[in-house]
Parts: structure tokens; sequence; C-alpha cells
């Protein structure tokens, strides 16, 4: 679920077509510090790319605190939370195309 560095050291522009590859739909989110998602649930997995700054996602009860290079997949129907680092963060937010 979690991928430390699974993109560390890639441009933009390469972590979109991996991102692409893996079977997902990229658009780029950009998020000011301190920004919360409540909890919530989508039907369809979501990849998430992180590109710069940081975010603390919750899934489930565990905290990944991601950053720029870092994976996380959340699979459908799975409660999920975050709240976005002192830096804000940029970071591709996938669905899984069909």
């Amino acid at each position: 679920m979690y991928d430390a560095k699974f993109y560390a050291g890639l441009a933009t522009a390469d972590i979109r077509q991996k991102v692409i590859e893996q079977g997902f739909d990229p658009i780029l989110i950009r998020d000011h510090a301190g920004y919360e998602y409540t909890p919530h649930t989508h039907p369809e997995t979501k990849l998430l790319a992180f590109l710069e700054g940081s975010m603390d996602v919750r899934v489930e009860g565990q905290v990944y605190h991601c950053q720029a290079g870092d994976r996380l997949l959340i699979p459908g129907d799975t409660v999920h939370a975050a709240v976005v680092g002192a830096q804000g963060c940029a970071y591709f937010w996938s669905e899984k195309l069909l």
C-alpha cells in the first residue's frame, strides 16, 4: 500500500508516465499547508504519487507520513483522511482506469 521513495529521483513527467503505466489517470493537486481532508471513502482504488511537500494520510487507523517520491495506494471503499504538512503538498491523485 505505502512505498516510500517509490518515485525518488524521477522528474514529474516521468512520475506521471509511470502512474499511467500502472493503469491510473493522474490529476495534479496542490494543497496549502494545513489543509485537511476529513474521513471519507471512494468506491474505486486511488493512487497518490507525492511530488513536493508532505501529507500525513490516515488509512484505517494507520498514519503514513508521505513525502516527495512516495506512493500510496488506497483500496476502494477504505476510510481515509489527511492533513497537509507545513510546506504544502503537490501530488498526483489518480483513479484506476477501467
